[in-house]
């Protein structure tokens, strides 16, 4: 628990990168406007980069075990997460019309990128090319459930398009898996290599402005339900780091896996989610709430659950 303040000291960064953005939409720097524009640039550019910087030439998924350990982990515990969140929405009293599926689809979902980025980053400077290179790895099997059993939930069958699945960080994973096992990273000239290490650590920091303007703007626009509140609080920040945390305590998991769910097991509620739920007939207020509650209470959670972590796990 000696290590609790320092890692404080490395959650309180990512918040004001956030409560940054916030201030940046409130004197209108950065305008809805531009909202689209920066997330596909973030998305498609720099989060890419960032994927192929890390995933190129690193040792640890050049072997097939711990990629598909990691994919399989990263849908197993999503699939995980939907069934505590849909059994806690019965507990608290949820049901359909009240934001049972949007509260489920959202709890059940853990910002699985750009808030872990900064924290492997610190928590392991000295295997930060293998944890970031395994972490995208496992965004796959994030991303899989999400677009099928996420999609169930919200609106009763999965994505129906291919091309749900081709976006920028997904296709810069795959061809980096692709350009490892062929050993054809090692061909890659340097001049590309220092290009994307020029633009892949602007990703973290800009997706997290955009975060925070997100929040922003969600303020006030609902009233807040405690139960939702509190129900989200239990499945992201209690129930679902005591289970990921105990996987890794007795799977036979590679080192860098295990920093990645370490680090996963302590993150609040994705912001994806609201986006879905307004899209395809869910509650956004729910899912607002499931995202508010998670991120307040998790500038000291976060910190709590890791440092318990490391000393229970040994990373």
């Amino acid at each position: 628990m000696e290590q609790f303040v320092p890692l404080i000291g490395a959650v309180v960064p990512i918040y004001l990168l956030m409560v940054l953005g916030g201030f940046l939409r409130r004197v209108r720097v950065l305008t809805p406007q531009m909202d689209d524009g920066l997330m596909r640039f973030v998305v498609h550019v720099l989060f890419p980069s960032l994927i192929l910087d890390k995933i190129l030439g690193s040792e640890v998924v050049r072997d097939p075990m711990v990629v598909g350990s990691a994919i399989g982990l990263g849908f197993a515990f999503i699939a995980t997460g939907f069934g505590v969140a849909a059994l806690t929405g019965l507990l608290i009293g949820l049901h359909k019309g009240s934001g049972r599926r949007s509260f489920t689809l959202t709890a059940g979902i853990q910002n699985y990128g750009f808030t872990a980025i900064p924290l492997l980053l610190v928590l392991f400077p000295e295997n930060e090319k293998g944890a970031l290179a395994v972490l995208f790895t496992h965004g796959i099997g994030v991303e899989i459930a999400l677009w099928t059993l996420g999609m169930m939930i919200l609106r009763g069958s999965p994505a129906s398009s291919p091309k749900t699945f081709l976006n920028g960080p997904i296709v810069a994973v795959v061809t980096g898996l692709f350009l490892v096992w062929t050993g054809w990273d090692r061909l890659v000239p340097g001049v590309i290599h220092s290009l994307l290490g020029w633009l892949g650590p602007c990703a973290f920091p800009t997706a997290l402005v955009m975060i925070g303007t997100a929040i922003f703007d969600l303020l006030g626009k609902e009233k807040l339900s405690l139960r939702i509140s509190l129900g989200a609080i239990a499945v992201r920040m209690a129930l679902m780091p005591l289970i990921i945390l105990t996987t890794i305590r007795f799977l036979p998991l590679a080192l860098e896996l295990k920093q990645v769910l370490l680090v996963q097991a302590a993150m609040p509620a994705a912001v994806t989610p609201i986006v879905l739920a307004r899209h395809y007939g869910g509650s956004p207020g729910a899912a607002m709430q499931v995202v508010l509650a998670t991120h307040l209470v998790a500038i000291v959670t976060i910190p709590l659950i890791i440092a318990l972590g490391r000393a229970w796990i040994g990373v």
